[in-house]
């Protein structure tokens, strides 16, 4: 009798215990700073269906571009030091994003659009073609200009 009364007494007190303690973990989750989970920038359009995603998340980087009427398609990852994860996400202020105003499409006018998605641990962003908006876009610009540096020369655009 008291053998099979902690047969069941022990495991309602493993699963008491584990449910108070993911509870905890994820009430630390939300009470903590917001920070930035990934960011992925793309160019989508223009001519022939050219394309570049760069995905960036705390630890890594992939940039994906291609040309779908010629069925190109390029790929690169790259492990983030600490050096570079500071340059790169330290150029967002999480409190100005929601200032950042979105464009019109200008796809129909066979040209590229420019998105930004920007997730942090309590929301998400999706800006495109903000470029527009010169004061708003300005931390977005400053933001691509480290990772220009890390990408290798073969996958950026060729000037003419």
């Amino acid at each position: 009798m008291k053998i099979s009364g902690l047969k069941i007494f022990f495991p309602m007190l493993l699963l008491l215990i584990f449910s108070c303690s993911e509870k905890s973990k994820s009430e630390r989750k939300t009470t903590g700073e917001e920070t930035i989970q990934y960011v992925i920038f793309s160019k989508v359009g223009g001519r022939g269906g050219n394309y570049k995603t760069i995905k960036i998340t705390q630890d890594s980087i992939v940039l994906s571009l291609g040309n779908t009427s010629k069925n190109v398609h390029k790929t690169w990852k790259k492990a983030l030091s600490d050096k570079n994860q500071a340059e790169i996400f330290g150029k967002l202020k999480i409190n100005q994003l929601a200032f950042i105003k979105s464009s019109e499409s200008v796809q129909v006018k066979e040209e590229a659009d420019e998105t930004f998605q920007i997730k942090t641990s309590r929301t998400s962003y999706v800006f495109v073609n903000n470029n527009k908006n010169k004061y708003n876009y300005r931390q977005l610009k400053n933001f691509k200009i480290p990772l220009e540096k890390i990408i290798p020369r073969e996958y950026k655009k060729k000037k003419k």
